[in-house]
C-alpha cells in the first residue's frame, strides 16, 4: 500500500487502479482502503483510476468514490 511518508519511493509510478472484486465470491472492498489507496497518487500528481466497487453484482454497486469517477491516465497515455 503506498503512503504519503512512502511517496518519495515511488517516483516511477505513472498510474494507480483500484477496484473490488466481481463475480461469485466475490469480498467486500473496504472504503477506507480504497480512500488510502487514492489520496497518495492525488497528492503526488499520480493519475488515479477507481474500476469499481465490485461484489457478486458490480453493477448495482457503482463506480462513485466521493461522489465521482476517477477515471484518470497517465499523460503518456492522454
Amino acid at each position: 500500500m503506498l503512503s504519503t511518508a512512502g511517496a518519495k519511493h515511488v517516483h516511477h509510478i505513472d498510474w494507480v487502479i483500484a477496484g473490488g472484486e466481481s463475480g461469485p465470491g466475490a469480498r467486500p472492498v473496504d472504503s477506507a482502503w480504497v480512500r488510502e489507496i487514492r489520496d497518495t497518487p492525488v497528492e503526488t500528481g499520480v493519475a488515479f483510476h477507481f474500476k469499481q466497487w465490485g461484489g457478486p453484482q458490480k453493477s448495482r454497486t457503482g463506480r462513485l468514490l466521493d461522489g465521482r469517477t476517477w477515471d484518470e491516465y497517465p499523460a503518456a497515455a492522454a
